[in-house]
């Protein structure tokens, strides 16, 4: 309670503050001392009635521009005198609105999206020079609509995959659904879906992302300099903002592809009050698998679908509520008789509240649920075995403006987090199964943090932005955990007894304080220097042996013998826009340094394994890179190029030789790339027409191959001796699209159709390599390829 007391007494001071101010100004108007005059607008979709969320309001007089907020709203704070608002949004055209403030009051406007824009005309979706003058590193914001330009993956836009596009993030390969930010693990991620984590973002093993854009209104990935609000996570934060439905109209988006389609409604239920969106996303792949030539696919099955639902309510102009609903499903049986299924749903209840001209709230509220189930229906051996995680929280968000380049943020946040880390059930389908039940015991804990943090400006040249976050953790029960003998290995020949906590009961508590701050330094208004620190805390691991995320990983909470992952990272960038915007560059160098990663021990047993701490290690991991970036955005011709030189290595040294991995020595991470490139390049060809390509290279991430093989027990063996030494061969590929309007008579050919070939000249890139035992001949290798021949798609979308 005592370390709670500076926050709580920090929140009534600035309330105390900002009820006194309210006080001053009324005093004033009475007298007729009215010196601020306060407009503020929302902007929407001239055709949809939909907020327009990110766009640039700019005072053209001043010199001053808003960004406007989730709900296309915007606050003006104006003298007496007439003023010009240019407005901007990309795919918008650009609005000039001319008016007169003479006293308080609101305005609404509306824009109407363009085709596409030949002349040199630039039409941006946030400022254009607000990657010189932020504090921001590291941070990267997409529009929809810049990501509907990329070439589909199987037919539509990929959130996941148009991250991995940029410098410093990357995907071990084309079945990947999770991402690896800066040297950073996949379960390093968080992934915040309306305010609620989401555990696994993927259809299909990650063929697909597990987020209909349609209903997606933008995204933000945190992958240097995280605020402070954030906790949790060591390596990034994805934070997806759903998009709400209009106040005033009815309308919807529809696609019709190859391999799935989806369908999105909208409209108001209240007009101008609450308004509602639904969203729908399925597949019929089952088709083409009946199509291949392998038998195995033909008689394979997979199937997913996603659900969304938004309903949004005013208060009034500066309160507001919105409820998210979100639920996937996936199962996928190969050729066999077990299907593997997984589920993600979350509810989140969403408050957004302005007091007044310095105050604002952000409150969320959510309850999210991951579950993963294996079915084997093979008659006598049938059985069902689920696993899934669930989470329960709440998180609030204020904001205190002290000046207009001065604010200070602060809140807290706090969730209950429960593990269901495996249940063997055996079938009773079709008679007795022969498999014995098994259940790993649930774990139970909660994460809790309080942050600050402030951002200012001292004039053109220096901006600032500092703050700390501190997070506490506790381990409970009901748990019955092993003692071991002390100074000596954690295995099975060592434990000398069991101690049982009751529920509720604290097992483990671990807290930290996590400083966090950039500095921004402008060497001219087109050029800025930035460094900056971070330091985050995470509470849950992802123990796997794969590179990437799958269903069947372990999902663990740090207890007595997993010690939280502590992650510090140091960052230097310098970034200078060319020619008016058109151009934007940058060079950001980094550093990290992690602690308490897990790795497998050799020859390690994860599935229902009920001691975890048998099976794998603690030790040290590094990253550290070069990131370059140039983006085009404007002419005929757009697109940008990212490269990255990177390292990601691991070391394990503990007091056991037994338990150290290739000598103590660094070895690289399963997702170490040092190479990463990627050129994407839109071509305007008519005004209803479009090509796009995208080129990706990246060295191929590492392997342990067998250097001997043995006889044991009449079993043939393969003997590994070190780990990662070395790598499958380079990823490249090469994808195009062709985007373009059919005119005629009917809304039907007014639609948008798409034309994509994925992987044009039929590389065959590796995603993994394994091993098979042939009699009188070393283990044999065998390349895994996702895809390895041109994959064309047609899709057709039609926004009514």
């Amino acid at each position: 309670m005592k370390k709670t007391l500076p926050y709580i007494f920090l929140f009534l001071l600035l309330v105390s503050g900002e009820l006194l101010a309210q006080q001053k100004n009324i005093v004033g108007r009475d007298i007729g001392q009215l010196k601020d005059i306060k407009i503020s607008g929302r902007l929407i979709d001239q055709i949809s009635g939909e907020p327009l969320v990110g766009a640039t309001v700019t005072v053209k007089e001043l010199n001053k521009t808003e960004i406007t907020n989730s709900n296309g709203s915007f606050n003006l704070v104006l003298d007496r005198a007439e003023y010009i608002l240019e407005i901007r949004y990309v795919g918008y055209e650009t609005v000039i609105y001319p008016f007169v403030a003479v006293g308080d009051g609101r305005i609404s406007l509306t824009m109407i999206q363009e085709d596409f824009t030949l002349d040199d005309v630039v039409i941006y979706g946030r400022d254009p020079e607000k990657n010189i003058r932020s504090t921001d590193m590291g941070a990267i914001s997409v529009s929809m609509n810049t990501l509907k330009e990329l070439p589909p993956f199987l037919g539509e836009v990929d959130i996941i995959r148009s991250l991995a596009t940029l410098p410093g993030v990357s995907q071990v390969g084309e079945a990947s659904s999770g991402l690896n930010v800066r040297g950073g693990g996949a379960d390093q991620n968080l992934i915040l879906f309306a305010g609620a984590p989401i555990y696994n973002p993927s259809h299909l093993f990650g063929l697909f992302t597990a987020f209909n854009p349609d209903v997606v209104n933008d995204f933000v990935l945190y992958k240097a300099i995280i605020p402070t609000k954030f906790g949790g996570r060591g390596s990034s934060i994805l934070d997806i903002t759903p998009k709400s439905g209009s106040l005033t109209e009815y309308g919807g988006d529809m696609m019709v592809g190859t391999v799935s389609g989806k369908l999105s409604l909208n409209g108001p239920i209240i007009k101008n009050k609450v308004s509602a969106k639904i969203g729908f996303r399925g597949s019929y792949i089952n088709w083409l698998l009946g199509a291949m030539n392998n038998p195995d696919l033909r008689s394979s099955q997979a199937n997913f679908n996603d659900v969304n639902g938004i309903v949004y309510g005013e208060i009034n102009e500066n309160h507001n509520v919105t409820y998210s609903f979100y639920r996937s499903y996936d199962d996928f049986a190969l050729a066999s008789d077990t299907t593997i299924s997984w589920t993600n749903m979350s509810h989140t209840v969403r408050y957004q509240g302005k007091f007044s001209e310095r105050l604002a709230a952000d409150v969320v509220g959510y309850y999210s649920k991951y579950d993963f189930t294996i079915f084997n229906k093979s008659g006598i051996n049938n059985f069902d075995l689920e696993s899934g995680i669930t989470d329960i929280g709440l998180r609030l968000n204020f904001t205190y403006a002290l000046g207009e380049n001065n604010r200070i943020s602060f809140g807290g946040d706090t969730k209950e987090i429960t593990i269901r880390p495996g249940e063997l059930i055996p079938g009773i389908s079709e008679g007795e199964s022969s498999v014995l039940p098994k259940k790993v015991q649930d774990e139970f804990g909660r994460e809790s943090g309080f942050y600050l943090q402030h951002e200012l400006e001292f004039g053109e040249k220096i901006g600032v932005s500092y703050g700390i976050r501190y997070d506490m953790y506790q381990y409970f029960g009901p748990r019955t955990v092993r003692e071991y003998a002390p100074n000596l290995p954690l295995n099975e020949g060592n434990v000398i007894g069991e101690r049982t906590y009751a529920a509720g009961e604290t097992i483990k508590t671990y807290d930290g304080w996590g400083p966090r701050a950039s500095l921004r330094y402008s060497l001219d208004s087109k050029t800025s220097i930035k460094a900056g620190y971070n330091k985050m805390y995470q509470f849950i691991h992802l123990i796997s042996n794969t590179a990437t995320i799958a269903p069947t990983d372990v999902w663990k909470l740090s207890d007595q013998f997993f010690k939280p992952q502590i992650v510090d990272q140091y960052s230097l960038g310098i970034y200078k826009n060319l020619k008016g915007n058109i151009f934007e560059t940058s060079v950001e160098v980094y550093y990290k340094d992690i602690q308490n990663v897990l790795e497998y021990k050799d020859g390690a047993r994860l599935l229902l394994q009920q001691n975890l701490e048998t099976e794998v290690v603690p030790g040290q991991g590094q990253a550290y890179g070069v990131e370059v970036y140039v983006k085009k955005n404007l002419g005929r011709t757009t697109g940008w190029a990212s490269y990255t030189y990177s390292r990601t290595l691991r070391r394990v040294i503990t007091p056991f030789e037994e338990e150290i991995i290739n000598d103590g020595e660094w070895f690289p991470a399963n997702f170490d790339k040092p190479h990463d490139l990627t050129l994407i390049g839109n071509y305007k060809l008519a005004t209803n027409a479009s090509i796009s390509a995208t080129f990706s290279y990246s060295t191929g991430r590492p392997v342990s191959f067998p250097e001997a093989k043995f006889d044991f027990a009449g079993n043939s063996l393969a003997f590994f001796n070190e780990r990662n030494t070395q790598r499958i061969p380079d990823f490249h590929r090469l994808d195009l699209s062709l985007n373009f309007k059919l005119k005629g008579n009917t809304k039907f050919y007014d639609g948008d159709w798409t034309f994509a070939v994925m992987n044009v000249y039929g590389r065959k890139n590796p995603f993994s390599v394994f091993f098979a035992d042939q009699t009188g001949s070393p283990p044999q290798s065998y390349i895994l390829a996702i895809l390895g021949v041109p994959f064309p798609t047609l899709s057709y979308s039609l926004k009514f």
